[in-house]
């Protein structure tokens, strides 16, 4: 799953955010114009495993630490932003997923934690000292990307033993299994576990921009492969899309599906305190280029009318996240701003949340979901608009023509009941 070297990018800096406030990116006054990325395909699935560790997907996590269970929450909220604290010593982490899974890989991001780290499956709920835990794997703790190749197996369980000697923080928990096309074309029931509290609900909503939720790359500034540009939106730490190097102000359009509310945006980049300005669209601007199926031109009146949510900066580890009023929108924009020319340039994170109702109405549509023995069975709304292979994006699919009525099959012939006579005996 874990690709080629293209699709890989390491990044090894600690885990902070800054919310940059009044910041102002210089424009030269030329047109931004954006190379459109070609539509997913079914033959591009494999690369993209969906990340199980997620709360709305009905995963759950504990800490054998009372006071960690705030910090571990969100955790599994997809949120760049979020981090976990990991403490001198031993640390055991559960994540409980919906139902048994075939698990294929784990992996997470580590800042300045050394030690180890132990990955262990169940499909049974067992006690965290149980010895009847599968010991899947044992990685050594470095900065950077730790990935883990412990299937495929069947688990619902997984326990994460830190045994820890210098502490850090751990970002972008994930785990995955192998990846069927049926993750895009019937996607995975969006519901959060019956018994998660209210509390924890609140504590981490949903990332709307997901590859697995209708969310796509649609439109970026450059790149050597344009169809990389999902990387942004896959869940995976250890993939990025990297702009060009000579490319000043990086930008990209994700499309969310569907006009939501939204109030936060965070992102995972390439250190270097590059400023973004985040733009919430209700529709594509017209288009003024020649070939408006390859490209999107935007001039600079066009650009200086839209909508900045906020404007951000990291401070030199790579993560921003900004908050701010609630506001509908369908496109997410992203410009960034580098201080270093001529240098690589990889985004491998953008994440999108809404108001906590959003949480909220997955926790309420719990009820309606039946469950037996960790299976779930959908109703007709899990299913709405996920009816095409590999769902499309941009407002081109709505406008183009409904197909017609389906032929008539042809009738069946009559059945004719003809009786057997079976002789009795004597």
């Amino acid at each position: 799953m874990w690709g080629t070297a293209a699709k890989r990018h390491s990044f090894l800096r600690a885990f902070t955010f800054f919310l940059g406030l009044g910041i102002e990116i210089s424009t030269s006054g030329a047109d931004l114009v954006l190379q459109k990325v070609p539509p997913l395909t079914v033959a591009q699935a494999p690369n993209y495993p969906q990340n199980l560790a997620r709360l709305e997907l009905g995963a759950q996590i504990e800490s054998d630490l009372p006071a960690d269970a705030s910090s571990s929450v969100p955790f599994l909220s997809g949120d760049p932003a979020s981090v976990y604290a990991l403490r001198t010593g031993t640390t055991r982490l559960l994540i409980s997923l919906a139902k048994i899974e075939n698990i294929d890989s784990i992996a997470f991001l580590n800042s300045e934690a050394k030690g180890t780290v132990t990955i262990a499956t169940s499909s049974a709920k067992l006690s965290p000292e149980s010895p009847q835990w599968h010991e899947a794997r044992q990685e050594e703790l470095s900065s950077g990307l730790i990935a883990a190749r412990i299937g495929p197996a069947e688990a619902k369980y997984v326990r994460l033993t830190f045994n820890v000697s210098s502490p850090g923080r751990l970002g972008n928990l994930g785990i995955y299994s192998a990846a069927p096309v049926s993750d895009f074309t019937m996607p995975r029931v969006r519901k959060i576990a019956a018994d998660t509290s209210a509390e924890d609900v609140a504590k981490a909503n949903y990332n709307l921009a997901d590859l697995h939720a209708k969310a796509r790359a649609i439109f970026v500034s450059s790149g050597d492969d344009l169809k990389l540009a999902y990387n942004m939106i896959d869940g995976q730490p250890g993939t990025a899309y990297a702009f060009a190097a000579n490319d000043a102000a990086p930008a990209a359009i994700i499309d969310l599906g569907r006009s939501v509310p939204v109030n936060r945006i965070s992102t995972f980049s390439t250190p270097g305190s590059a400023v973004v300005k985040f733009y919430l669209l209700g529709a594509l601007p017209a288009n003024n280029i020649e070939n408006p199926a390859s490209a999107l031109r935007i001039d600079p009146q066009t650009l200086a009318a839209f909508k900045i949510v906020r404007t951000g900066s990291d401070d030199g580890s790579g993560r921003v996240a900004v908050n701010f009023e609630e506001t509908a929108g369908r496109y997410v924009m992203l410009v960034w701003a580098r201080p270093t020319q001529n240098a690589s340039f990889s985004v491998a994170e953008v994440a999108v949340f809404g108001p906590p109702s959003n949480a909220r109405l997955l926790a309420a549509n719990t009820g309606g979901n039946n469950t037996s023995d960790g299976k779930s069975v959908r109703d007709s709304k899990d299913v709405k608009d996920f009816s095409k292979e590999i769902p499309g994006e941009g407002p081109a699919e709505e406008q183009a023509p409904a197909e017609g009525p389906a032929p008539e099959l042809p009738r069946p012939p009559p059945f004719v009941f003809i009786p057997r006579v079976v002789p009795t005996s004597p």
